[in-house]
């Protein structure tokens, strides 16, 4: 097998030579790497510059294990408002000239920048050409982890990125965190760090839009539209609007937003709805991010005429309403550790290695993959739960509007004897047939039972699709994995697995 970490070093087992030897020891020290997070979000689009220390842990002659271990954020860019060229198309040029300028600014150039991840969200991850500008971007620095994400999975990204997952394990408590932004709000529910619950619902700051320091309407989205006319308020480009009416609209998002996170969703909630609301833990913390999130936290509103459209939008307002609506609840607010840069602030571990010998591709025409997010299976005799789990997490990772189902790892915890793998591909083609009917099914099996799982797996289908069963990787939930085509006379296929870094987690 051979494997290497941004191209550093490699592992070869058994009978290698002394100087083989030599290069293996070499991957000991450690390495320092940059990497870049850019979030275009419907408001917002920030650009993180981290420096990352990686270094394999593995002793011995064994195969490296790669960790970080330590990381810093050297540069943080201003805020800009996202550049569209209309209300269904983003503007890739202006995209591309904020991030080379704040390349340029932070001193470091595309060359320097080892990893990282691009992530289109909220309202803007639905525009027309979101994937063709994330893939571009991407290519002007490494090789990126690339993602339109959906809203589930940008509530749980903003959860880690926010500090709440972190806070929760920490606390020993369960913590709701919103990432409120310009389209949606993504509520991500922890207990004890371990994710429980997604909640979406088109509510942000942006759902009007105005003549910066003016009533005075430019344009407004559904969200918008069904609240104003839900209140009876008429909306029309042009019109002025009263301040009551604005602060009526920013009121009602806001008791909508908290009836969510209290698991009740009132009639305006679940008109905003995206997906279901009926898995909520109420929680005894909440925390807020995103960009309306950050104006929770300021000590006084600005009270000047005008200032609550200051950024043309209704996010002062809607920011003062949300503070007022949890002062009535029992929950406890907390200031989470990010705000506007709670996304991502790049891919730290970028690995590179070949799969196990034991490998099953039914099909090697549907290869490459690129960026499939992972979720990994808890250990369970129960096959219904295997099938549930599945299920509830291929909605929540899945990117926005993709039909594949997202890359399932099989823990060692599972075990290897035949009927338990009978019984566990039958779980996960039930679960398939519920999700993604003609998805191809990916399977990262971390023992030896690649061939064995895709065989059985092929059986079990009750309709023909591609399988892809590898075996030897070793994922956490959250990772994506490149998978390219088969080499060796199929035997193997070469892989890149890379995983998300947080500031604070």
């Amino acid at each position: 097998m051979v494997y290497s970490c941004m191209g550093q070093g490699f592992y070869y087992p058994h009978n290698i030579s002394s100087t083989k030897k030599a290069k293996v020891k070499c991957m000991s020290k450690v390495e320092e790497i940059f990497s870049a997070g850019i979030d275009i979000g419907t408001s917002t689009t920030t650009v993180v510059i981290s420096k990352l220390k990686i270094k394999n842990v593995a002793s011995g002659f064994v195969v490296p294990k790669i960790e970080i271990i330590d990381k810093a954020v050297i540069y943080r860019s201003d805020v800009y408002f996202t550049p569209l060229l209309d209300e269904t198309t983003i503007d890739f040029k202006g995209i591309e000239e904020i991030v080379k300028k704040e390349y340029e600014r932070a001193k470091v150039s595309p060359d320097e920048i080892k990893t990282g991840a691009v992530i289109i969200t909220g309202d803007t991850a639905r525009k027309e050409n979101a994937q063709n500008v994330l893939e571009a971007i991407s290519k002007m620095a490494g090789s990126f982890v690339v993602a339109t994400a959906g809203p589930h999975l940008e509530a749980y990204i903003a959860g880690l990125g926010s500090g709440a997952a972190t806070y929760s394990n920490e606390k020993h408590v369960s913590v709701s965190n919103a990432d409120v932004g310009g389209g949606t709000s993504n509520i991500a529910v922890f207990d004890d760090g371990k994710l429980k619950a997604t909640l979406c619902a088109d509510i942000g700051g942006r759902l009007i839009r105005f003549e910066p320091w003016t009533y005075k309407v430019q344009s407004f989205i559904r969200g918008g539209e069904v609240t104003a006319n839900y209140l009876g308020i008429k909306l029309e480009k042009g019109k002025n609007l009263l301040k009551t009416e604005i602060f009526a609209i920013a009121e009602a998002l806001s008791q909508a937003l908290i009836s969510i996170i209290l698991g009740n969703p009132n009639e305006l909630a679940q008109k905003l709805a995206i997906g279901d609301l009926s898995q909520c833990i109420v929680p005894k913390c909440i925390m807020f991010s995103g960009g309306v999130g950050r104006l929770i936290y300021e000590e006084e509103p600005d009270t000047e005429e005008g200032s609550i459209t200051r950024f043309g939008d209704l996010g002062p307002a809607l920011a003062e309403e949300i503070k007022n609506a949890v002062k009535d609840t029992s929950m406890k607010l907390v200031k989470p550790a990010e705000t506007i840069y709670a996304t991502v602030i790049g891919a730290g571990i970028h690995t590179t290695e070949l799969s196990g010998s034991t490998i099953y591709v039914s099909d090697p025409e549907v290869l490459p993959f690129r960026d499939l997010p992972a979720i990994y299976l808890t250990a369970s005799d129960d096959l219904d739960k295997i099938s549930t789990e599945i299920v509830s997490k291929a909605e929540k990772f899945s990117v926005q509007d993709s039909k594949i189902l997202p890359a399932i790892v099989i823990p060692k915890a599972f075990g290897n004897s035949f009927a338990k793998i009978k019984e566990l591909t039958q779980a996960i083609e039930n679960a398939a047939r519920r999700v993604a009917p003609k998805s191809p099914i990916v399977v990262i099996c971390e023992d030896d039972i690649g061939k064995a799982v895709g065989n059985l797996l092929r059986n079990n289908l009750s309709k023909p699709r591609p399988v892809i069963s590898i075996d030897q990787l070793t994922m956490k939930e959250g990772d994506y994995i490149d998978i390219g085509k088969p080499l060796y006379d199929g035997g193997v296929v070469p892989v890149v697995i890379k995983t998300l870094v947080f500031s604070n987690s």
